[in-house]
C-alpha cells in the first residue's frame, strides 16, 4: 500500500487557461463525475457549455484547478476571472445564477486534503485580488476553509431544500407518495392542475430534446416570462436580457458538441405554453435549473402544476431533486421541510485589493461624516441666519 507521504508528493496541482487543454479533459472529468455522484453543474457538459456560450463572450479568463496523483484526475474545480474596475475576481465557472459551488473530487479519505489544496491553488496561483464564491453549503470541507479565512469581507447566509424522492417509486406509486404529503396553499397534489383545467385543456410533456427549434423557442418565452415577473417584483439580473444566457440555457437540452444535460417540461392550455421548468439529469440528483409561467393565469398557479411535474418527473427516473435556494413555499412542501443553508462569501485575496476595501471604506466614511454636519447645520438657529453687507442679521428665506 502505497505511503500517505508518497501520495501526497505525487500530488500535483494545475491551473489550465488554455481552452484547448480544457476541452481534452472531458473523458477524464466525464468518468470523476460519474465515480462521485457529481452534480449538473460539475460536469463537464455544462463547464464546456458556459465557458463557450456564457463566460468566453463576455470577455472572462478560465481558471480552472485540476488535481492528479500518479496522473490520475482526482479533483476538478473549474472557476474564471473577470474584471471590474480596477480589479479582478476569481468566481465559479458559468453564469451567475442560482448553481451552488462545490469542488468535484474523488471520494475518500484524501477528499479534504485534496479540497484544502484546490482552496490554497485559487488564493495563490490565480491572480485575484476578490475570491467570490456563491451558495457553499456549510457541511462542505470547502465552506470550512473559506469560513476560516482572516479576509472574510462578507458572507451571506441562504436557505436551500432539495426532496429525497431516490427509492420511493419501488415501495410505491407516484399516489401512494402523493397521500404522504400535506396541502400547498390548500391543494394536495393534483389540485392546482384541475384548478387550470377550467380555463381549457391541460397537458404536461417533456420536450423531445431533439426538437431543437421548440426547444428553442420555449426558452425564449420563458425568458420573456421570467423579465416581466422580475419587473413586477423588483428583482432583475443581468443574464435575463442576456442572449448568451439564453442559447446556454438550450443547449443544456440539446447540443452536437456534448450530452444532454437537461430536461424541458412544458405546461399548456388549449396547446399553448403556460409554464415551462428546465430540470437537469440526476446523478442522482437532478436540480430545477430554470421556470417561468405566464402571468396572465397567475391566479390559476401554473408554474406549480410545472413544479409537480418536475418533481413527478424526478420520482418517475429514480431521482432526488435540488431545488436549490429560496424560500418559496413549494420548495420547502415538495422537500417536507428538510432544508440546509448555502453562504454567498467574498474574500479579499491581494494587497491591491485590501487597499481597496480601505479605500472603499474611508471614503464611506468621509461621505457620512460630510452629510452629518451638513445636517447638523441646518438643524442649528445659528446656521438660519445670514449677515447682509451692513452688519446686521437677517433671516435666511428658503
Amino acid at each position: 500500500m502505497q505511503p500517505a507521504h508518497a501520495a501526497r508528493t505525487a500530488r500535483r496541482y494545475e491551473v489550465i487557461s488554455d481552452e484547448a487543454a480544457f476541452r481534452a479533459l472531458q473523458h477524464e472529468w466525464d468518468v470523476l463525475w460519474s465515480r462521485a455522484n457529481g452534480h449538473y453543474y460539475q460536469s463537464f457538459s455544462y463547464c464546456w457549455l458556459a465557458w463557450r456560450h456564457v463566460s468566453k463572450p463576455h470577455g472572462r479568463r478560465l481558471k480552472c484547478i485540476v488535481c492528479r496523483e500518479g496522473g490520475q484526475l482526482v479533483m476538478i474545480w473549474p472557476l474564471e476571472t473577470c474584471r471590474r474596475a480596477l480589479w479582478t475576481y476569481l468566481v465559479p465557472l458559468g453564469p451567475e445564477g442560482g448553481d451552488y459551488t462545490s469542488v468535484l473530487v474523488r471520494d475518500g479519505e484524501a477528499a479534504p486534503a485534496l479540497i484544502a489544496g484546490a482552496w490554497d491553488t485559487a488564493r495563490r496561483r490565480c491572480g485575484a485580488d476578490f475570491i467570490h464564491l456563491q451558495y457553499v453549503r456549510e457541511t462542505l470541507d470547502l465552506y470550512t476553509l473559506v469560513a476560516r479565512e482572516r479576509s472574510v469581507l462578507f458572507a451571506e447566509a441562504h436557505n436551500a431544500f432539495a426532496a429525497r424522492l431516490r427509492g420511493r417509486g419501488e415501495r410505491n406509486g407516484w399516489d401512494d407518495y402523493c397521500r404522504t404529503l400535506g396541502t400547498l396553499f390548500g391543494k394536495r397534489p393534483g389540485g392546482f392542475a384541475k384548478r387550470l383545467s377550467r380555463e381549457g385543456k391541460v397537458a404536461v410533456r417533456v420536450v423531445d430534446p431533439a426538437e431543437e427549434s421548440e426547444t428553442a423557442s420555449i426558452v425564449e418565452w420563458m425568458l420573456n416570462c421570467k423579465r416581466s415577473w422580475s419587473d413586477r417584483v423588483g428583482k432583475r439580473s443581468a443574464w435575463l436580457d442576456s442572449p448568451e444566457y439564453e442559447c446556454f440555457l438550450a443547449k443544456l437540452i440539446h447540443s452536437p458538441d456534448v450530452p444532454s444535460m437537461a430536461r424541458l417540461i412544458v405546461v399548456t392550455l388549449n396547446e399553448a405554453p403556460v409554464a415551462a421548468i428546465i430540470v437537469s439529469v440526476g446523478n442522482p440528483w437532478a436540480s430545477a435549473i430554470f421556470a417561468g409561467y405566464d402571468p396572465y393565469y397567475g391566479r390559476c398557479c401554473p408554474g406549480l402544476v410545472a413544479v409537480e411535474a418536475c418533481v413527478k418527473w424526478a420520482f418517475d427516473n429514480g431521482f432526488d431533486l435540488d431545488f436549490g435556494v429560496g424560500n418559496e413555499r413549494f420548495k420547502a412542501y415538495w422537500s417536507r421541510g428538510e432544508g440546509s443553508t448555502a453562504w454567498t462569501v467574498r474574500t479579499v485575496n491581494s494587497l491591491w485589493g485590501l487597499l481597496a476595501i480601505r479605500g472603499w471604506r474611508l471614503a464611506r466614511y468621509l461621505g457620512a461624516r460630510v452629510k452629518s454636519l451638513r445636517e447638523a447645520g441646518a438643524a442649528s438657529p445659528e446656521a438660519a441666519r445670514v449677515f447682509t453687507r451692513d452688519g446686521k442679521r437677517a433671516t435666511r428665506v428658503s
